[in-house]
């Protein structure tokens, strides 16, 4: 173990279900040589850090790693069922890298602990009647390839605590008689509907493809969710645009089931690769009047402010506050 435990620089990772990012922090919360891959496009993770070092020609150079991973912590298997590195040992890749510290954390852990950090400039105010209290929880929200869930707590002690969450496999809550019926849809094919198998990027793929079969249209080609989206948001195509509205409303429910369930009057705030891109539209849409909607609960709700992240690598700041205190205190907070 080297002597020095704030050596810098420090290789710093946010791998998603598709797309693994790397960067280098050579100082606080500074980031250089920052890299998107397809995660594809290596066997291993391990052969995608070694990769980007190499790359980089900074290989003998770093010797402490944070990697945010879309899975829970419980062993020492990644259990990233989105992503083609799922499966992999914990403790291998440690060894392969061959690095003096490496943590693992939760992606949505790693972006719980990103929100102190993050620029105001770099959030969006969804409503909320009242400013958000940093003495309470946080909530985070975010549909990707997946859907991300984390709580954030202030640390008695100093700083703060993040809870991560598999809020993404909770059951679905329909709300309408519509929604039952793209639930019904879903259920004859999986023998549970999670948030998740809705509420993200394959989730409107799905939504529009049970909304073909409700109204008996006939699907030539089943679009992307990219274009589905891009349909969606232009008005190019009604039932593109059917399915993104009726996204942003289960969004809206799922994220509220979260705030309650949390008490987050901290703020709420939704990352993924989603919202950012059609922020304006989210932004006209439904999404917080189904937030709201819990009856007597609506006046509680009303007054919890929501912001969207628009900062385009906000999980660096919370793994890098997360390798820091373990480097300078022994514990992930």
């Amino acid at each position: 173990m080297r002597n020095n435990k704030n050596l810098y620089p420090r290789l710093i990772a946010d791998i998603g279900g598709t797309n693994a990012r790397f960067s280098i922090e050579t100082e606080p919360y500074k980031y250089e040589f920052t890299h998107v891959i397809e995660s594809k496009n290596h066997l291993k993770l391990s052969d995608a850090i070694l990769s980007y070092l190499e790359e980089i020609s900074l290989l003998d150079s770093v010797h402490h790693v944070a990697l945010s991973v879309p899975s829970p912590m419980i062993d020492d298997i990644l259990f990233m069922v989105n992503s083609p590195w799922h499966g992999q040992s914990m403790s291998e890749i440690r060894t392969e890298i061959n690095m003096d510290s490496t943590i693992f954390l939760n992606d949505f852990h790693a972006l719980a602990l990103s929100i102190p950090h993050i620029n105001k400039k770099k959030l969006v105010k969804v409503g909320g009647l009242l400013k958000a209290n940093p003495d309470k929880p946080i909530a985070i929200i975010g549909p990707g390839t997946g859907l991300g869930m984390a709580t954030l707590i202030k640390n008695p002690m100093g700083g703060y605590l993040a809870i991560p969450a598999e809020g993404g496999r909770s059951s679905f809550p329909p709300v309408s008689d519509e929604e039952i019926e793209l639930w019904r849809f879903v259920h004859k094919r999986f023998s549970h509907v999670s948030a998740e198998r809705f509420v993200s990027g394959p989730g409107i793929q799905l939504i529009y493809e049970a909304y073909c079969s409700i109204r008996g249209v006939q699907i030539k080609t089943l679009p992307t969710p990219a274009e589905i989206t891009t349909k969606g948001v232009s008005g190019e195509d009604w039932l593109c645009r059917l399915s993104i509205d009726t996204f942003c409303r289960m969004l809206g429910t799922v994220a509220s089931n979260l705030a309650v369930i949390t008490n987050s009057f901290g703020g709420v705030y939704i990352g993924g690769g989603i919202i950012p891109k059609i922020l304006n539209y989210f932004l006209k849409s439904e999404f917080r009047s189904r937030f709201e909607d819990k009856g007597r609960y609506r006046p509680f709700l009303a007054n919890m402010p929501i912001f969207v992240i628009i900062d385009e690598f906000p999980a660096f700041l919370g793994a890098s506050y997360a390798l820091d205190v373990y480097l300078n205190h022994g514990y992930i907070p």
